[in-house]
């Protein structure tokens, strides 16, 4: 009995997933494409299996890949985009995603609509909408809801006046909407306040003193 070598089988099952995706569309991810164990992506579309797959399992990008849904670990050296991802994603370069139930990695950046979970990069966190968790990084941007704890030199300093922080700003300059709870920086801004703001120079526009240094409050 002839027996197959060890590079043919691992070539025919790679063919496996790519070609048949484990499932029909109708049973596969939500995208309706299906979805896949496994993804290798050199640079979207030079990839194993088509953008229009899910990943459960996962996936390893050299330059940039990009799928709908990833469940599971997302490695890239380059950079990722998805739809939704539930898990860890870690790129070099930086991670794109609608919503994210996780941890996100980013050597330079990480951008998302809504966050539960972490966010870590080397320069600049952006959500779109709210935030559930944390985020550290130089610059940490959530024009929405923030709870949770962010970290960085500069925090929200793009936020709406109609945003608001339930946690703690810690960094350089902190800016929020409406704050509920703590403030610690070299300078703190926002407009409505329910906590405690500590730094060198403290402003709560609706506050009964707006400027004041080293602590300012409003209950």
């Amino acid at each position: 009995m002839k027996v197959m070598s060890s590079p043919m089988a691992l070539a025919l099952v790679l063919s496996l997933i790519a070609g048949n995706s484990m499932a029909a569309p109708e049973e596969g991810g939500a995208s309706g494409g299906g979805w896949s164990p496994f993804q290798f992506s050199i640079y979207n579309p030079i990839q194993m299996v088509g953008e229009s797959k899910d990943i459960t399992g996962l996936r390893l990008s050299l330059l940039y890949g990009k799928n709908v849904d990833i469940s599971g670990i997302d490695l890239a050296l380059g950079a990722t985009s998805s739809n939704n991802l539930t898990g860890i994603q870690m790129a070099g370069f930086a991670n794109w995603a609608a919503s994210v139930k996780g941890i996100q990695i980013g050597g330079v950046g990480n951008e998302v609509t809504s966050l539960t979970g972490v966010q870590i990069s080397a320069f600049v966190n952006s959500v779109e909408s709210d935030v559930s968790g944390i985020q550290i990084a130089l610059i940490n941007t959530v024009k929405g809801e923030m709870k949770g704890i962010q970290i960085g030199a500069l925090n929200s300093i793009l936020a709406p006046k109609s945003s608001s922080v339930t946690g703690v700003q810690i960094g350089l300059f902190n800016f929020a909407g409406n704050v509920t709870g703590l403030q610690i920086g070299l300078a703190n801004f926002c407009v409505d306040m329910n906590g405690v703001q500590i730094g060198i120079f403290n402003y709560i526009e609706q506050g009964r003193f707006k400027y004041l240094p080293l602590v300012n409050a409003k209950f």
